[in-house]
């Protein structure tokens, strides 16, 4: 009497195991290939580094060449009355063009946003001044944080930046060179978002291939547990 029940062919199942083991090295293969390959992602902050310096006896302006549209952020020195005990020297600085752009007076050392910043909001402010006998003392290492419109872009939004900068101030009976402030480097965001004071890059997306190699590893671990069913 024969039985109804047919066992599958140990030829036929050998087939299958290794036409499984071939789509689980693919897809591993895969996965391997895409996380390998440089991933890339928007360039949502501009960092431009410098070491320019203003003063009155060096020199005497500077201003940020690549803000978007018609506004900069500058800095001036300047001389009230001559090299006596009555003459005075000082630094300006802030908005300079047509447009939109604002600060905040508090500096600050921390990576703060914008609105966590507590200070009052000036288009030009003083950041220092000197005579023969007083001064307003200096500040190391600091940031300034400040928000422009960017007239190229259409409804001008707004943007939100940095100026790393410091100042050595003196009395001009020490030294002639007073006050003197120092630009490290200034930073942009092309978004919209408030960037953190000192952040050079942005924070990156996930690219297109690393969701990719994700994809893959999860068919691969799929893979995986088939290949050891059917091998079993």
């Amino acid at each position: 009497m024969k039985s109804d029940q047919t066992l599958s062919s140990p030829i036929g199942l050998t087939a299958q195991v290794k036409d499984d083991h071939s789509k689980l090295l693919s897809l591993l293969a895969l996965a391997a290939g895409a996380a390998a390959m440089p991933q890339t992602s928007n360039a949502d902050i501009i960092y431009t580094p410098s070491g320019a310096t203003v003063s009155w006896e060096g020199s005497q302006g500077f201003l940020t060449p690549n803000l978007p549209g018609n506004v900069q952020f500058g800095f001036n020195a300047h001389k009230s009355g001559t090299f006596s005990f009555t003459s005075s020297r000082f630094i300006t600085g802030g908005k300079r063009g047509s447009g939109y752009l604002v600060m905040k007076l508090a500096l600050v050392t921390q990576p703060l946003l914008w609105d966590q910043i507590v200070g009052n909001l000036a288009a030009n402010t003083s950041f220092g001044w000197a005579s023969s006998v007083h001064n307003s003392g200096g500040f190391g290492a600091a940031y300034l944080a400040f928000e422009f419109r960017d007239s190229t872009q259409a409804g001008s939004p707004m943007r939100y930046g940095w100026l790393g900068i410091s100042l050595a101030n003196g009395n001009l009976s020490t030294g002639n060179d007073f006050p003197r402030l120092t630009v490290s480097g200034w930073a942009y965001d092309t978004t919209g978002a408030q960037i953190p004071m000192g952040a050079t890059v942005a924070v990156p997306e996930p690219g297109s291939m690393a969701l990719l190699a994700l994809g893959a590893l999860t068919l691969g671990a799929k893979g995986v547990r088939s290949w050891r069913r059917n091998r079993a």
